[in-house]
Formats: structure tokens, C-alpha cells, sequence
């Protein structure tokens, strides 16, 4: 075996694409109770991972193991990012009622009174 042959083995295309679809994933994940950035980050995580699983096959390769479970972390931040936007919305709307306002309807109705009067005021 000569070792002063350069190994020529070709490259994945679509690794770099799995590998941040992968980060992004997790970082969904991690960020999943904060409102709306988990599910960004997990919608960003599955569009990569896609791309790059269409680049892998494009060229000849077997999707990555890293941009399937870049596809599933994506998924999973999508899902627990939503249930804690719900979650967070539903507090919201029986705190609202318990504040003597009729649901999210009240409570926005409030608010929007009170930007109206704000303005009336000034102008």
C-alpha cells in the first residue's frame, strides 16, 4: 500500500446542510418554551434537512443519518413549541377571566379601548 496516494474518495454534498439541520433541531428544542423560536428553528431545521437529503441523493449518496435526525428534532421543536404557545395563550385567557374580563375576546377588546382612549387623549 503506498502511503503518499491522496485518498479520493468523494464528498457528501448535502452533509453540511444535515449537519446544521442537526444544530438547529436541538437548538429548537432547547429554545421550544420560548414563544414562536423554537418553531422557527425547527421549520429552518426541516427545510434544511430536506435540501440536503435531496442533494445526497442527487449526487449518489444515502440520506445522512444527521439530516434525519435534524428532520425529527425540527419536527419535535415544531410541535412542543406549539403546544407551549397554546399553553401559554390558554394561561393568558383564564388569567384574563379571572381578572373579571370575558376570555381573550375581553381581553384584547381591553386593550384595544385603552390604545383608542390613549390616543384620543393626544390627538
Amino acid at each position: 500500500m503506498d502511503y503518499n496516494t491522496v485518498n479520493n474518495t468523494a464528498k457528501d454534498p448535502g452533509n453540511v446542510m444535515a449537519i446544521v439541520s442537526l444544530i438547529l433541531g436541538i437548538l429548537g428544542l432547547l429554545t421550544g418554551w420560548l414563544l414562536g423560536l423554537g418553531c422557527i428553528l425547527g421549520i429552518v431545521a426541516i427545510i434544511l434537512a430536506i435540501i440536503s437529503g435531496n442533494k445526497s441523493q442527487a449526487a449518489g449518496f444515502s440520506q445522512s443519518g444527521l439530516a434525519i435526525i435534524g428532520l425529527v428534532c425540527g419536527i419535535i421543536a415544531i410541535v412542543a413549541g406549539a403546544g407551549c404557545l397554546a399553553c401559554t395563550v390558554c394561561y393568558a385567557c383564564t388569567e384574563g377571566a379571572s381578572l373579571g374580563i370575558m376570555g381573550c375576546a375581553g381581553l384584547m377588546n381591553g386593550i384595544a379601548s385603552d390604545t383608542a382612549s390613549s390616543l384620543s387623549t393626544y390627538y
